[in-house]
């Protein structure tokens, strides 16, 4: 069987496309699972207490908190204006898990998502078999994710882990004293 030289073509460019375009997405062979990563911190604070410490330096700091997250999860989002068509996107999705003796451990996992205004056609198709025909329908601007990364920053982990410390604290310091002034007026 012999082909045409825009068949020969057209076989090549979907040879191209089958091979070798995943060298990007073998990035699971370098996870090595290890122990300690800058993704978790032990608190000496039990969970609920470590919990509102964490939904308090997200809100501190801008993010909003998606509602819809499970009460275990909070999942809170910050956007940046870089330039005219360009955004930046911070999620930052927070689990707290309490452990045996009374002290919590905070897990955190930000993904910073690039997105750009570019122009997006649509198109519409009709027929059958063969005799499909395809008109172009409507063109527009449209914001598109073109990137995403987790941060992997064991120093943007560690003054996200040192404002949650601070505000668990704050919280402990506070009942504290409510504490004594209740039993103080009790006493009287």
């Amino acid at each position: 069987m012999r082909l045409s030289p825009a068949g020969s073509i057209a076989l090549a460019l979907a040879l191209a496309g089958c091979g070798g375009g995943d060298a990007g997405w073998k990035q699971y062979r370098t996870e090595t699972f290890e122990e300690s990563t800058a993704y978790n911190k032990q608190l000496a604070f039990p969970s609920s207490l470590a919990c509102r410490a964490v939904k308090q330096a997200l809100l501190s700091q801008g993010y909003m908190i998606d509602r819809s997250s499970e009460s275990i999860i909070l999942v809170g989002s910050k956007n940046w204006q870089v330039e005219d068509e360009t955004t930046v996107t911070l999620n930052l999705q927070v689990t707290c898990v309490h452990n045996d003796d009374e002290s919590s451990t905070v897990f955190a996992a930000a993904v910073q998502e690039l997105s750009r205004v570019q122009r997006v056609t649509g198109s519409m198709s009709a027929g059958v078999s063969i005799a499909t025909v395809t008109v172009p329908q409507s063109s527009g601007r449209q914001l598109v994710v073109v990137g995403r990364d987790t941060i992997r920053d064991p120093e943007f982990y560690g003054r996200f882990y040192a404002l949650v410390q601070r505000f668990a604290e704050n919280e402990r310091k506070a009942s504290t004293l409510q504490d004594a002034k209740e039993k103080g007026s009790s006493a009287r």
